[in-house]
């Protein structure tokens, strides 16, 4: 191989080495958006079903609330 040949190869190989690089480098910060997209949608998830279980709870509260006053109620005309 002649010193040109040498030299073609080693700027391809370098070419090819820098483009690989870039390219995982563009993998990685998308597979690191998917992946933050994935994590905020459970979280927002998980939040959602929270408040429905404390709404609900709530809700079971207010309703035995009720419940006991109206037995007072009965318990005070009877």
């Amino acid at each position: 191989m002649s010193r040109w040949d040498i030299i073609l190869f080693a700027l391809a190989s370098y070419v090819a080495i820098i483009a690989l690089v870039n390219l995982m480098r563009q993998r990685r910060v998308n597979l690191e958006n998917q992946l933050r997209q994935q994590f905020e949608k459970q979280r927002l998830a998980a939040q959602r079903q929270q408040e429905a279980l404390d709404r609900k709870s709530q809700e079971e509260e207010k309703q035995k609330q009720f419940e006991d006053y109206i037995r007072r109620k009965q318990k005070e005309a009877a």
